[in-house]
């Protein structure tokens, strides 16, 4: 089974020559917006401005779990060394900023969406 090839058509069979490249606007998209026009631009704006700011967060997100590992981690090495207010301050502070972080590109996306309404 696994070491089988089995041709099942050409690239030309699943190439279409009737279909058409790119897509048109649907009709009631189009209809929605030129009834409201101010309200779908701010709408497009919004998506476009959180669409820009989007790749940024999604790195930031990625490297705040070592960053808080490592920080969780020396926060446990104070607790065993007998610095135990430090180490619960650390803790503290580092998990609430690892889920703040987190949820940013959630409030992101909210707060733009308060702004357009």
């Amino acid at each position: 089974m696994w070491g089988k090839v089995q041709t099942v058509g050409t690239i030309t069979e699943f190439i279409n020559k009737e279909a058409t490249l790119g897509t048109s606007a649907s009709f009631n998209g189009l209809l929605d917006w030129a009834l409201h026009p101010v309200e779908r631009t701010k709408e497009i704006g919004a998506n476009v401005a959180y669409d820009n700011i989007g790749p940024y967060l999604d790195i930031v997100c990625m490297i705040s779990y070592p960053i808080a590992s490592v920080m969780i981690t020396m926060a446990g090495l104070l607790y065993i060394v007998s610095f135990k207010e430090k180490s619960i301050s650390w803790l503290t502070k580092t998990s609430i900023a690892y889920v703040f972080i987190q949820l940013l590109p959630m409030l992101t996306k909210a707060a733009l969406q308060l702004l357009i309404t």
